[in-house]
């Protein structure tokens, strides 16, 4: 749960975000008028990208299968075996995934937690009498609003 209308405190969506914006200033005319039309699109690219974390489409994860182009369904190759077991062997590989997807980005957040811990917080021990610096950082003062 994030304080409402302070975003900054929900990293996932913030990185999102960021990652949506410099998506869509790929494609939007400079006016910026022609975003609405272009969402889809990069929605559907973002949803079919292979996530470096999770090694898995964010479409596949929900859905099962991988979504299909129009080049996948002119050169489809149809399984040989009964619908049954199609359907089963799909949904048996979907939560495979999701269970993979889920262990990696278990290993990815350790990973970075361990990254951050040794880049960040280094523990200090201060004996009495030791000198240290202590940062103090000039305010500015308040605006008066007219």
């Amino acid at each position: 749960m994030t304080t409402a209308y302070h975003p900054q405190t929900n990293g996932l969506t913030e990185r999102f975000n960021k990652t949506l914006a410099d998506m869509l200033s790929m494609y939007v005319r400079v006016e910026q008028k022609d975003s609405d039309e272009i969402l889809p699109f990069v929605t559907f690219a973002y949803n079919t990208a292979k996530q470096d974390t999770t090694g898995f489409t964010p479409f596949y994860l929900i859905h099962g299968p991988d979504t299909e182009t129009t080049l996948d369904i002119m050169f489809q190759i149809f399984p040989e075996e009964t619908e049954g077991d199609y359907s089963a062997r799909l949904v048996s590989r979907a939560e495979e995934s999701r269970q993979l997807a889920r262990l990696r980005i278990l290993e990815a957040q350790e990973r970075d937690r361990k990254r951050y811990d040794d880049s960040k917080h280094r523990i200090m021990y201060y004996k009495p009498g030791d000198l240290v610096r202590i940062f103090t950082p000039m305010r500015r003062p308040v605006r008066e609003v007219a």
